[in-house]
């Protein structure tokens, strides 16, 4: 008698497994997904400040032969000594991972100038009114009315906007059945720059 109960409870342990093993696997490898994506955010927010930090010492209108005057409506102030090094100390930042404009990734960079009363005296560069974009694929999200609410009324002041846009694709993909494969990322930074101050 005490050997069927012992057998039964064998049993029925290896049909508890059973059924509950692979809800643990799908569980697990839940988490290890969710944890590449995190993790994957945050570098990509690491980077972006750091291409910000690193930006606001420089000045997007020095050019190797010539400096531009944002006040002078004639300047474009989209200098490569400016923008490709930000660019390149956030691809820096942001390894193991990189940009891949095939899917729709960028690297948009702006520089605003705030006057005292709040209101935008300029967006940098010129040429490009949504923002100077590396692959061409994407354009800023912050507008200029967003800017200077955000700035408020403090003495004038340049502003640095770094944004980056990424895809992130699924590294285990068993969860294509619930969320799409490639889901976007986006992550910005704002930092002083002296150099675009209106000073008004």
């Amino acid at each position: 008698m005490a050997r069927r109960v012992e057998g039964r409870r064998r049993a029925q342990s290896i049909v508890e497994l059973a059924i509950l093993l692979p809800l643990f696997l799908i569980l697990i490898a839940g988490l290890t997904e969710l944890g590449f994506a995190i993790a994957t955010y945050l570098s990509l927010q690491d980077a972006v400040r750091e291409a910000a930090r690193f930006g606001a010492d420089g000045d997007p209108c020095l050019y190797a032969d010539h400096q531009e005057d944002p006040r002078d409506p004639g300047a474009v102030c989209d200098s490569p000594l400016f923008m490709d090094p930000v660019s390149q100390r956030f691809d820096e930042a942001f390894r193991p991972y990189g940009l891949n404009a095939g899917l729709g990734d960028d690297l948009v960079i702006s520089a605003f100038g705030i006057r005292q009363d709040g209101t935008l005296a300029w967006r940098l560069p010129r040429n490009t009114p949504n923002g100077w974009s590396r692959f061409h694929n994407q354009s800023s999200r912050i507008t200029d009315a967003a800017i200077a609410a955000e700035i408020g009324h403090f003495p004038s002041k340049g502003v640095l906007v770094v944004e980056a846009y990424y895809h992130y694709r699924q590294r285990l993909g068993l969860f294509t059945w619930i969320f799409p494969e490639i889901i976007p990322m986006y992550a910005s930074a704002w930092m002083p720059l002296p150099s675009v101050d209106p000073m008004e």
